[in-house]
């Protein structure tokens, strides 16, 4: 089930980044386009590490 939430960066980008295609506002000094990126990488990495931490494959010993 946690698997599923990959889906959200997928749909972050690829559905939000014609309605964030423009220059202003500026946030962050950065273009919003450029802004929508960023927030798009940084939800990816708190996503992966959710699926990490409950992915039961994961519990084994580690090497």
């Amino acid at each position: 089930m946690a698997k599923l939430l990959l889906i959200i960066p997928f749909i972050f980008i690829l559905v939000g980044m014609p309605f964030a295609n423009r220059i202003q506002p500026m946030i962050l000094g950065m273009p919003f386009n450029l802004f929508w990126v960023a927030a798009g990488i940084l939800l990816s990495t708190c996503i992966l590490g959710i699926v990490y931490r409950f992915d039961k494959q994961n519990k084994g010993e580690e090497q």
